[in-house]
């Protein structure tokens, strides 16, 4: 990995367009393979920040043009984090969705099990329904995944040990 002590933080305030995620992922995939040596967790941790830039788009609240996403991302020799910040209606259905399904993953012994489990429920949805998202970033990513609602803000978190 690194020598100890090893820490990195990038902190951007950033456009909701969907064209930024694939920028960000890409930005985030070239920064880190000039750091890190094993390429697949960069990979998947470029893929988790992609993922979660999306779900913000998805299913934030844009009323207001001057909202933005935050992407937070940092870490140091034990773990790297990814958040993403978005503006929402707390009660809406697909926060109160977001919020359960999260909730949900805590509940299985590993994101392996949680993902298995989204698959059999995915199989018998109705056509075009699968809500794996989550589950699929908590499984691929290796991640643990949390989120708050602070006021009018989701903030979601995913956290990803790394190996010594």
């Amino acid at each position: 990995m690194s020598k100890p002590g090893f820490k990195f933080l990038i902190d951007l305030p950033v456009r909701n367009h969907w064209e930024n995620v694939d920028l960000l992922r890409t930005s985030i995939l070239n920064c880190f393979t000039a750091i890190f040596s094993e390429l697949d967790g960069v990979h998947a941790f470029a893929t988790v920040a992609a993922e979660l830039l999306e779900n913000a788009i998805k299913y934030g609240q844009w009323r207001d043009p001057s909202a933005k996403l935050h992407l937070r991302v940092w870490g140091d020799d034990d773990a790297a984090h990814v958040e993403v910040e978005n503006p929402v209606d707390a009660t809406s259905e697909d926060t109160r969705e977001l919020l359960r399904t999260i909730d949900w993953l805590k509940t299985f012994p590993s994101a392996e099990h949680a993902y298995r489990a989204k698959l059999l429920e995915a199989a018998t949805a109705p056509t075009g329904v699968s809500r794996l998202g989550l589950a699929r970033i908590a499984y691929e990513g290796g991640c643990e995944l949390c989120a708050i609602i602070d006021g009018d803000v989701l903030r979601v978190t995913s956290v990803t040990k790394l190996q010594a």
